[in-house]
């Protein structure tokens, strides 16, 4: 599980739905949630999680597409295995690991020491730990 440290910017709420954006150094994650800790307040420090399988990989930033979290981010290992590959990327975020399909690693012909994008879906977001609140 990739753990990302941040601090609660805002909540906005419609139809039983909730947006929250966060701050995670000069970061901004934006989660959709159907539920929220009760702690979970702007101000508030939280450790958000994502699966490996759900962080994509792409070779630069692009505003004609639905994910708002993207990051730069440098590849600092690869486990290329037969059908899988285990991707480590170092932002200034944190560390993240990414797990992808052998034949995505082959198109895109990743890199150790290569410069991408990491992007999360929104919806795949979760926060698994409410340090405080404001």
């Amino acid at each position: 599980m990739n753990k990302i440290g941040a601090i609660v910017k805002d909540i906005q709420e419609s139809d039983a739905v909730h947006v929250v954006t966060f701050s995670a150094r000069d970061e901004e994650f934006t989660m959709m949630a159907l539920e929220l800790p009760k702690k979970v307040k702007k101000g508030a420090r939280v450790t958000l999680g994502i699966k490996p399988s759900f962080v994509l990989i792409a070779k630069e930033k692009s505003k004609d597409i639905s994910l708002t979290n993207q990051i730069d981010a440098l590849i600092t290992s690869m486990d290329v295995g037969e059908l899988l590959v285990t991707v480590k990327l170092k932002s200034e975020v944190g560390i993240f690991e990414s797990l992808i399909t052998k034949k995505s690693h082959d198109m895109m012909n990743l890199k150790e020491g290569q410069k991408v994008v990491v992007m999360m879906k929104a919806s795949e977001i979760s926060i698994i730990e409410v340090s405080d609140g404001a």
